[in-house]
């Protein structure tokens, strides 16, 4: 786990108590603060009765979010600080993280590049501060998919990779001036640790079968494309309080 639970918002059109502009019609209009039943605040720009601009979300849990909002959600550029103290910095559409972005987790990793519903998706690179590694390459659904380079102090893995794990064919180049080819087969394994009267399962695990060891050359890499998105998902209109997902850190 890596940020905890991100809140939802307080929705309604005229929830709390509120201290600021009104239009003709007695609505929330212009900049405004309001203090929400559930304990959130909110200071910042209305339109119409709604989150509609520039503002700062507070959540009681410590949660915050200061950024753009349209009509009650998170829309364009804005910052989200986890109850952890990890963050998001970046873009947003209908209230989930969409479009480029950076996102610092709590164990010190952090992932910038593209987005989509909340995920990990298109092109983007994720560094491991434990290990000083990192994945530079293409992401689908929060997972390393496509064409990547996983880069370690004295070599890297370059190749495909399909839902999470290196798969196909690809190389390792090393520092010393060589490379070698091979590919990589998934390998059905038998899970430990399993109780006598649980069925036996099995896990997919990638295995090198090594190739030629040459000097090193600058082969010509896959084109970059971005991950096709699967278009939005439609969001409640409804005001009550709830966990949205947030981001794990990865583990290779």
């Amino acid at each position: 786990m890596s940020d905890g639970s991100e809140e939802e918002e307080e929705q309604g059109m005229n929830l709390g108590e509120y201290e600021g502009e009104r239009n003709e019609r007695d609505e929330r209009h212009g900049h405004g603060k309001a203090t929400l039943p559930n304990g959130d605040t909110y200071v910042g720009e209305y339109e119409n009765g709604k989150r509609h601009g520039s503002g700062l979300y507070r959540f009681k849990n410590g949660a915050r979010y200061e950024g753009q909002y349209q009509k009650n959600k998170k829309h364009g550029k804005g910052v989200f600080i986890y109850p952890d103290g990890s963050r998001y910095e970046g873009s947003w559409i209908e209230d989930q993280r969409s479009g480029t972005g950076k996102y610092m987790y709590v164990n010190g990793d952090y992932y910038e590049g593209e987005w989509h519903q909340h995920q990990r998706h298109g092109r983007g690179t994720y560094f491991f501060r434990e290990t000083g590694s990192k994945y530079v390459g293409m992401w689908k659904e929060g997972k390393m998919d496509g064409y990547g380079e996983l880069v370690h102090a004295n070599h890297k893995y370059v190749g495909l990779w399909r839902k999470g794990y290196m798969d196909g064919k690809g190389k390792y180049v090393f520092d010393v001036g060589c490379q070698q080819h091979g590919e990589y087969q998934a390998v059905e394994q038998a899970a430990d640790d399993k109780g006598e009267e649980e069925e036996e399962a099995a896990i997919i695990v990638p295995k090198w079968k090594a190739g030629a060891i040459t000097k090193i050359t600058e082969d010509a890499p896959p084109p970059m494309t971005s991950a096709d998105p699967t278009g939005a998902m439609e969001q409640p209109d409804a005001e009550a309080a709830g966990d949205e997902e947030g981001d794990g850190e990865l583990r290779l």
